[in-house]
């Protein structure tokens, strides 16, 4: 019996382990987001933002009353939106959070990969903060609340996740790191061009990189290199990758994903699909 209560009492300290926590997390709101993008009443309600966003409903609304109790609900829980622009701060946050993580824990003296991936984990918070107030339009977007709620709760939780599974400081790593820079400079490019494409034209036009001739969204390339990189080079001592950050990098291919199926029937339906062709969304080649 005393057996039987130490087995029980060990499972439930790994279950409440920080590490397996952040995992559950990752992976039930990626497949949270999947269940919204196959139903349709939930896709054109919650997951359309910004440009992408689309009528709920083509022609004549009908009446609040000819609706059902659920359609109601719905309607009333998509139109609790925040504007586009508070994507600036899930990078505040990072950066804070980074902050915060690297003074309690001192990370920056940890030494090997530990100090190496907050580095970098900092560098895309400041970069991407950066970048949303140099990039930032005057557009009046707006997106649903929960986008906004559940990105900061990922830039929270991704800054404990670089070091709640220790980096080993494996040497063969560091290899990894001008492969993070590439991809921070890639997409750095990629969202300068796109912020000139809007702004020095009146209205939308194709995007066509030099770089990216046949991606129609490369930055969302990069941020998931970004975080699979990331999650290697956290691996901690003797394993191939840091689950944890694996588990939150398939949550940013999930979401980005879903935002990059959005984004090629925009460009269809507004450009045409021959203009479109068979240009990947975000995986070169493949998808």
């Amino acid at each position: 019996m005393a057996s039987l209560s130490a087995i029980c009492s060990s499972s439930r300290e790994v279950l409440l382990h920080p590490a397996v926590l952040l995992r559950a997390f990752y992976l039930a709101a990626s497949l949270l987001i999947l269940v919204m993008q196959a139903a349709p009443a939930l896709r054109a309600r919650f997951l359309a933002y910004g440009s992408r966003a689309t009528a709920l409903h083509s022609g004549k609304e009908l009446p609040t009353q000819s609706k059902s109790a659920a359609t109601q609900f719905l309607d009333y829980a998509a139109a609790l939106q925040v504007p586009h622009n508070y994507f600036t701060h899930f990078y505040i946050t990072s950066v804070a959070c980074s902050l915060f993580w690297g003074w309690q824990l001192r990370l920056w003296d940890a030494g090997g990969s530990q100090s190496l991936v907050w580095a970098l984990m900092l560098l895309q918070g400041v970069r991407r903060m950066l970048e949303s107030y140099a990039y930032t339009s005057t557009s009046k977007s707006r997106m649903w609340f929960a986008h906004w709620v559940l990105g900061l709760l990922f830039y929270v939780t991704i800054n404990v996740a670089i070091w709640v599974e220790t980096p080993g400081g494996q040497l063969g790593d560091w290899a990894l790191v001008p492969a993070v820079l590439t991809a921070h400079a890639l997409q750095h490019t990629y969202h300068d061009y796109l912020y000139r494409l809007r702004t020095e034209n009146k209205d939308y036009q194709l995007p066509s990189h030099t770089l990216f001739p046949n991606l129609l969204c490369p930055h969302y390339t990069c941020e998931i290199a970004i975080y699979a990189l990331l999650s290697l080079l956290a691996a901690p001592e003797g394993r191939l990758v840091n689950w944890t950050l694996a588990c939150g990098t398939i949550f940013v291919a999930t979401n980005l994903g879903v935002t990059a199926l959005g984004t090629k029937e925009w460009y269809r339906d507004k450009f045409g699909a021959e203009k479109v062709g068979p240009r990947k969304r975000m995986i070169p080649g493949i998808w």
